[in-house]
């Protein structure tokens, strides 16, 4: 995501040093450290999330065009039955 080289990480913690001091600095990189770890865990939530939402998405498109199959094979097989009850209707002689 962010591309920090060695030399660049190693310029901010003396920086850091020089401005905080020896004092501070311990307990400010272990507030930096806990919301990174937060900010880790945030985004791994959101994008388990999303790709939940992924699939849920992409199931739901699948019922759906199977429903339509189900329909589309119920019309059809409706359509048959009709056709063969008025073929036997038309068959079969009238009673006396």
């Amino acid at each position: 995501m962010f591309d920090f080289s060695f030399a660049e990480i190693a310029l901010c913690m003396v920086i850091a040093l020089i401005v905080l001091g020896p004092e501070k600095l311990p307990k400010v990189a272990r507030t930096v450290g806990r919301w990174a770890g937060q900010a880790r865990g945030y985004l791994r939530n959101f994008t388990a999330e999303l790709d939940r939402e992924a699939r849920l998405s992409e199931l739901k498109k699948q019922l759906d065009e199977a429903n339509r199959i189900v329909r589309e094979q119920n019309r059809a097989l409706n359509s048959a039955i009709e056709k063969t009850v008025s073929e036997l209707g038309k068959d079969t002689p009238p009673k006396s």
